[in-house]
């Protein structure tokens, strides 16, 4: 089959793609200089990118839109149906992606709870035994979204020693991964008292600046906010206003309201705010478990069989949630 991979940043890959695929014809294309690429092309596998019927129109031999990874925002999955394009993720769950995001929710909860550019600010100094920091063990969290990413985000927490609160617009069906739950219309409700907040929220036209004004103003002063989730779910004006009225203690983010984000962006050197390039997917095994599953699946639409985690047929594969 004839697989695109469409992006130029999969051209840190290419020997690798070309050894795993060398019984495809595999090619990589700049969606800005395509040259042409999407003429022939049988699957086309994307990191975050819009799949519109635009696209769509452009590639006439197109049998499978592939999606590096879980998140599916950009992908037009009625105008994929409508042209007989089937629309596949990847599950975020065991195959490194889940487990790498929770990681680097912790990654900034730990930055923030230690203290840690003041304490290399004080190791600088000769200083020892300075700034007291807070302990995860004992505190109340909250994980907002459970799907994978944030059952794993919820697990983890239990695994500090921490008390879990769940937000979701249905319960877990697994007992014992939060300690108590509420729904999505309670979110306010829910972070009151809770001293780290994580978002592991899907971004669709129900939750895009969700997080917002009032939302931090329900926040305990001395919380953090944690996103690993996606930039647009917040209402950037309202994050940077509670940050400036001191209605939380401060942030943490693995990703931002454009990516790739302009250097200049104040954010990214704000005292208060932890900023990591969106990288919670992006690991050893995230990388070896998210291209086994994708060569998988396209040599079961090879040999006529049905992919995996269809994105147009419930239940068909892994949850699309985060």
């Amino acid at each position: 089959m004839k697989v695109l991979f469409w992006g130029k940043e999969f051209q840190r890959f290419f020997d690798t793609l070309s050894t795993v695929f060398a019984h495809h014809t595999m090619s990589i294309a700049d969606p800005l200089d395509d040259k042409g690429a999407l003429n022939d092309a049988e699957v086309l596998v994307i990191r975050p990118a819009t799949v519109d019927d635009e696209l769509l129109a452009r590639a006439p031999l197109l049998r499978m839109v592939q999606q590096w990874g879980a998140g599916t925002e950009g992908i037009d999955v009625a105008a994929c149906s409508k042209r007989g394009v089937i629309a596949c993720n990847v599950p975020s769950l065991g195959t490194g992606n889940a487990e790498g995001v929770a990681e680097v929710a912790f990654l900034h909860m730990l930055l923030h709870a230690k203290r840690f550019f003041r304490a290399r600010e004080k190791l600088m100094e000769g200083k020892v035994y300075t700034p007291p920091g807070t302990a995860l063990w004992g505190k109340r969290g909250c994980v907002v979204g459970l799907g994978n990413v944030g059952r794993s985000v919820a697990l983890r927490m239990k695994a500090f020693g921490m008390n879990v609160t769940g937000v979701n617009r249905t319960p877990p069906s697994e007992e014992g991964v939060v300690d108590d739950f509420f729904p999505l219309s309670g979110l306010e409700q829910a972070v009151k008292g809770r001293r780290f907040v994580v978002v592991a929220l899907a971004l669709n036209a129900a939750t895009e600046n969700i997080f917002g004004e009032s939302f931090f103003k329900a926040m305990d002063r001395d919380a953090f906010f944690i996103n690993v989730a996606r930039g647009g779910l917040v209402c950037r004006d309202a994050l940077e206003n509670a940050l400036k009225e001191q209605w939380i203690a401060g942030a943490g983010l693995d990703v931002l309201w454009e990516e790739p984000h302009s250097p200049e962006d104040p954010i990214l050197t704000h005292p208060a705010v932890t900023v990591t390039p969106h990288i919670g997917g992006v690991n050893d095994a995230s990388f070896e478990g998210v291209l086994s599953f994708i060569v998988r699946n396209i040599d079961l639409l090879a040999s006529g069989k049905n992919p995996l985690s269809r994105l147009d047929i419930k239940g068909a594969g892994a949850s699309q949630s985060r």
